[in-house]
């Protein structure tokens, strides 16, 4: 099985389709449809680590089906100086500061973070990310008291996307949605809040919980 196999064969397993894979692994998901189809050339170890990271398999999985531990004389390949420290890059993970409160990060008062969560790498790379404490009970069973709430400062919200508003110097977690005549709100368990007084928004990407 080749590497566009072997990459084919895994996103199906997992139900994935090239999007959905193109979004968990932030590779371009032409890139994706260029390895299964057998267009592009050996990916690289950075495009096989990031592979790995979203189809949640080690990569040495992927560097044999790709023929990086193999060579025509059926030699293991030895990693240059420069693909090990990529892939250890990217096997490191992200610190993301966990705050209680919305804060703006521009002038003073900046609060300090209460504790820090790790992103993989590949999959944080290139957003803004912070993470949040949540407290109350208006988007449960969705998001609960004491969850935190990974989000991205930079993704402009979509509807029915879960986000984070500043309103009045107050956080309000809810989801974004439109009235009849297209004008933005967001709805939780203590109703409906218009956005016209919103200061900043941030889209929820993920949900980190206690179980204990």
């Amino acid at each position: 099985m080749n590497i566009g196999e072997k990459i084919k064969s895994l996103r199906q397993i997992r139900g994935l389709t090239q999007g959905q894979l193109s979004i968990k692994s932030g590779l371009p998901r032409t890139t994706i449809a260029s390895i299964e189809n057998k267009i592009s050339a050996r990916p690289s170890a950075a495009v096989l680590v990031k592979l790995a990271t979203a189809l949640n398999v080690d990569v040495s999985e992927l560097y044999e089906a790709a023929g990086i531990y193999a060579t025509e004389s059926g030699k293991r390949h030895i990693e240059t100086p420069d693909e090990i420290l990529e892939r250890l890059r990217l096997a490191s993970p992200i610190a993301v500061p966990v705050y209680t409160d919305f804060v703006i990060h521009a002038g003073d008062n900046v609060e300090a973070p209460i504790e820090y969560i790790y992103l993989a790498r590949p999959k944080a790379t290139g957003k803004n990310i912070e993470a949040y404490l949540i407290k109350g009970q208006c988007m449960e069973p969705d998001i609960r008291d004491g969850d935190i709430a990974i989000v991205d400062r930079d993704t402009v919200p979509e509807k029915g996307n879960i986000i984070l508003c500043l309103i009045n110097n107050e956080i309000v977690i809810g989801r974004y949605l439109m009235d009849k005549e297209g004008k933005p709100y967001i709805q939780n368990g203590h109703g409906k809040h218009d956005l016209k007084e919103c200061q900043a928004t941030a889209v929820v990407i993920n949900i980190s919980r206690n179980m204990r």
